[in-house]
C-alpha cells in the first residue's frame, strides 16, 4: 500500500478548514460556547486539520515554514488528549483568526505540491 501524497493531506486540511469556517460563518463568540453542535464540528475539523498537518512530509513542512504545522498538530493533540480542558474562546479565536489565512494560502501551496509530485512521478517512470 502506498503512502498518501502530501497533496492528499493538504486537500484534507483545506477541506476541513473550509468546512469549519463555513459552518461557523453565521455564529458569533457569545453563541459559540452555548452551541454544542458547533463546538463538535469545530473540534472535529481541528482534529482533522492537525492530523493532516502532522502527516505532511518533513520536506514539505520545511519548504512551507509559514504554515504552522507543529501548532496545528499540537492543537489536535490537546483536543484529543486534554478535551476536558478545551477553552472554547481559544477555539473560536483559532477558527476566526487563523483559519481564514490558512484557507487562502493553501491553494497556491497545494498547486506547487501537485506540480512537484507530478514531476517526481514523471521522473520515476
Amino acid at each position: 500500500m502506498s503512502k498518501p501524497l502530501d497533496s492528499t493531506r493538504l486537500q484534507e486540511l483545506h477541506y476541513a478548514a473550509t468546512r469549519v469556517l463555513t459552518r461557523l460563518q453565521d455564529t458569533n463568540l457569545p453563541e459559540f460556547p452555548a452551541n454544542e453542535d458547533l463546538q463538535d464540528i469545530a473540534l472535529l475539523q481541528l482534529v482533522i486539520i492537525g492530523e493532516a498537518a502532522a502527516r505532511v512530509s518533513e520536506a514539505t513542512k520545511q519548504r512551507y515554514p509559514q504554515i504552522e504545522w507543529r501548532r496545528a498538530a499540537g492543537l489536535r493533540n490537546f483536543i484529543v488528549h486534554e478535551y476536558a480542558k478545551v477553552d472554547f474562546e481559544v477555539i473560536w479565536s483559532t477558527v476566526t483568526q487563523e483559519l481564514p489565512g490558512l484557507v487562502s494560502e493553501l491553494p497556491s501551496v497545494l498547486e506547487q505540491i501537485i506540480t512537484t509530485e507530478q514531476i517526481a512521478r514523471n521522473n520515476s517512470v
